[in-house]
C-alpha cells in the first residue's frame, strides 16, 4: 500500500495522497483532523473482520465514527471517499497454448498481468436512504493509463459504466453490483442474464458455461467478435475464444505488444495488427474490451489486497488502561495486545518462557526495565524491574507512565522483533509483507527523555522488522516536539533514512477555515524542510 487519501470525512475535506512510509508522523492542533485520518486504519480493520451489510462499519470494537451522517463532513455535496494506491503484481500464468475449451471452462485461468500495475482505487460510499445503511455508490479505478468508472444506485444496479471512452451500458445489457462476501470492501460486477437473448448465438454454450467463472457474457462475446474479425477465416471457434481469454492486462504499450505478438498469433493476425499504435481506434476498442472483461477479476484482486492490508493493522488508542494490582486469570488465547492494553497481562502470560525472556531482554536493552508476571491463586501480577535493581515492583506501584508505554512497546515487539508471530504465508509479495501499527499519542504521561527513548525504539523496530522481511509501517499521531526532534537526530546519525519518514501537517486555513494537509521531510542532515515557522510555539490569547 503506497498511499491513502480521505475525502469528506468529519472535518477533512480532502487530505490528498498521504504516503504511508515506514514512519508516518501526523502533527497538528487539536481538532485538526489528524486523529480522524489515523482512525481510518482501525476503521478498515473493524470493517473487514466482522460480517457487515455494507462496506464500512462506522461503529465497532476499535473506533466509533457514529454512523454515515456523523462521519460525513457537514455541508459537503459529495459522499465520503477512500482512495488507495498500490501495485498489482504480475503472476506466472498456467495457460496452455491452444488448450481445448472444456479445460478452460472447468479450470478458469487467473487474470494475466503483463507487468506490475500501478493502481489507484477510489471507493465512494453513501447512505441508502430507505435502509439507512452504507453502500458503495461510486468506484474509480485507474490502471496505469486507463480508467474505469462505475456508479451504483440504492438497488445495486450499475447506472454508469465506462472503460476509458467506451460506454459499456450502450453495448446492451444491465449490470449489478454485489459484495464478494460480508467481509469485503469492494463490490464485484455481475451481468443481468437474459437466458433467451443469446440462445441463437454461435458461442452461447460456451458463454453459458463461463458465467459461473464471473465472466461478463455480453462483453466477452463482443471481445470474441473483435478477435474473430482479425483472425484467419479458417480459425477454429475454440481457438478464437481461447485467444480472447488469453489477452493480458497492463499499460497501453504493453497491451499493444501482447495483442500483436502472443502464442496465438498467426501471420495473418500479425499482418492485420502490425500497423497499430496506441492511438489506433481498433486497438483502443480491443484494449477497452479486454479491460472491461477483466473487471470482476481486478476488483476481486484489489479487494484481496485491501482486506489483507486491513487485516494486518494494529491499533493503540490514546488512553491506555490504568495499571491494576491483580489481573484475573482467563483461559483465553491472546495473540495481540488490544487497543487499550487491557489484555496485556494475559498476553504476557500466554508467551512461552523463551518468548517472555526474549521480550524482557528487548525491553531492558531499549528502555532499561524488565517486565515479568507472577501467577498466584487465579490471579496475575504484572511486575517491573528497573535496570541494576534486584527488586520487582508491581506495576500499580510504579509511575503512571509504565502502564501507558508498556502496551505500545509490547505490540511493537510483537510486530517487529519476533517473526514467529507474523502471519504465516508462503507468498512474499510486496503487499503481503506490510504490517501497519497505528498509534495515537504514544507520548502521553511520558517524561521527555522517555519520549526520546520511545522514538529510538520505533526506529530500531523498523530496522529489525526489515531484517525479518517484514514491511513495518508505523503511523503515529502526536503532539510531541521531542519525538520530531529526536527523529532529526536519528536521521543525522544515519540510523534511519529520511526517505523512510513522512511528516504530515494538518493545519486549518486562515482564509477558508478548511483543514489543509501538507508534508515535510528531513534532509540528509536531519533538518526539516518546508517546516512552518513557530509550529510548536504556544499562542497566547
Amino acid at each position: 500500500m503506497d498511499s491513502i487519501r480521505v475525502e469528506r470525512l468529519r472535518c477533512l475535506s480532502d487530505t490528498g495522497d498521504i504516503k504511508i512510509k515506514p514512519l508516518t508522523v501526523l502533527l497538528g492542533q487539536n481538532s485538526s483532523g489528524k486523529s480522524s485520518f489515523l482512525r481510518v486504519f482501525p476503521l478498515l480493520k473493524q470493517s473487514i473482520e466482522s460480517r457487515t451489510t455494507g462496506p464500512i462499519l462506522w461503529s465497532g470494537r476499535l473506533v466509533d465514527f457514529g454512523n454515515f451522517n456523523d462521519a460525513h463532513k457537514r455541508k459537503s455535496d459529495n459522499n465520503i471517499a477512500l482512495s488507495f494506491k498500490f501495485k498489482l503484481e504480475s503472476e506466472r500464468s498456467n495457460y496452455l497454448l491452444y488448450m481445448d475449451l472444456p479445460y478452460i471452462l472447468l479450470n478458469p485461468q487467473p487474470l494475466r498481468i503483463l507487468n506490475s500495475l500501478n493502481i489507484e482505487l477510489t471507493l465512494q460510499v453513501s447512505q441508502d436512504q430507505k435502509k439507512q445503511t452504507t453502500i458503495a455508490s461510486r468506484l474509480i479505478l485507474k490502471l496505469e493509463d486507463s480508467e474505469i468508472k462505475l456508479e451504483f444506485n440504492d438497488d445495486e444496479y450499475v447506472t454508469h459504466f465506462y472503460v476509458n471512452s467506451l460506454d459499456i451500458l450502450k453495448l446492451g445489457n444491465k449490470y449489478i453490483s454485489q459484495r464478494i462476501e460480508n467481509r469485503s470492501l469492494l463490490p464485484i460486477i455481475t451481468e443481468y442474464i437474459d437466458n433467451n437473448k443469446d440462445s441463437n448465438s454461435e458461442t452461447s454454450y460456451f458463454l453459458m458455461r463461463l458465467r459461473r467463472t464471473r465472466a461478463l457474457p455480453t462483453l466477452l462475446n463482443a471481445l470474441i467478435e473483435q478477435t474473430k474479425k482479425k483472425s484467419h477465416h479458417s480459425t477454429k471457434k475454440e481457438t478464437i475464444i481461447g485467444k480472447a481469454l488469453y489477452f493480458g492486462l497492463g499499460s497501453s504499450e504493453n497491451m499493444l505488444k501482447d495483442i500483436q505478438n502472443n502464442p496465438f498469433s498467426t501471420k495473418s493476425w500479425q499482418k492485420k495488427t502490425s500497423q497499430w499504435t496506441i492511438e489506433t481506434e481498433e486497438f483502443k476498442t480491443f484494449k477497452n474490451l479486454i479491460i472491461a472483461n477483466s473487471i470482476p477479476f481486478i476488483l476481486e484482486k484489489c479487494d484481496n489486497i485491501i482486506t489483507n492490508f486491513s487485516r494486518k493493522i494494529s491499533y493503540m488508542g490514546p488512553v491506555r488502561a490504568t495499571a491494576e494490582r491483580y489481573y484475573r486469570t482467563q483461559d483465553l488465547a491472546v495473540d495481540e495486545v488490544d487497543y487499550q492494553g487491557k489484555n496485556l497481562a494475559m498476553f504476557l502470560r500466554n508467551l512461552t518462557d523463551e518468548e517472555r525472556k526474549n521480550f524482557s531482554e528487548w525491553t531492558l536493552e531499549q528502555f532499561g526495565f524488565e517486565p515479568s508476571i507472577i501467577s498466584s491463586l487465579g490471579h496475575i501480577s504484572l511486575m517491573i524491574k528497573p535496570k541494576n535493581s534486584k527488586e520487582d515492583l508491581n506495576i500499580a506501584d510504579t509511575g503512571f507512565g509504565f502502564s501507558q508505554i508498556l502496551p505500545i512497546i509490547t505490540q511493537l515487539w510483537l510486530l517487529s522483533v519476533f517473526p514467529k508471530f507474523q502471519t504465516k504465508s508462503a507468498s512474499h509479495s510486496v503487499n503481503e509483507r506490510i504490517v501497519t501499527y497505528a498509534i495515537e499519542q504514544p507520548e502521553l504521561h511520558l517524561h521527555p527523555r522517555l519520549q526520546g527513548t520511545l522514538t529510538d525504539a520505533f526506529v530500531a523496530a523498523i530496522n529489525t522488522a526489515r531484517n525479518n522481511d517484514i514491511d513495518l509501517r508505523l503511523v503515529i499521531e502526536t503532539h510531541s516536539e521531542v519525538l520530531v526532534n529526536r527523529l532529526g537526530h536519528l536521521v543525522a546519525e544515519k540510523k534511519i533514512s529520511p526517505d523512510d519518514i513522512n511528516i504530515v501537517l494538518f493545519e486549518p486555513s486562515e482564509e477558508s477555515g478548511e483543514i489543509q494537509v501538507r508534508t515535510s521531510q528531513f534532509d540528509a542532515e536531519g533538518y526539516l524542510e518546508n517546516w512552518p515557522l513557530g509550529f510548536f510555539e504556544m499562542e497566547l490569547v
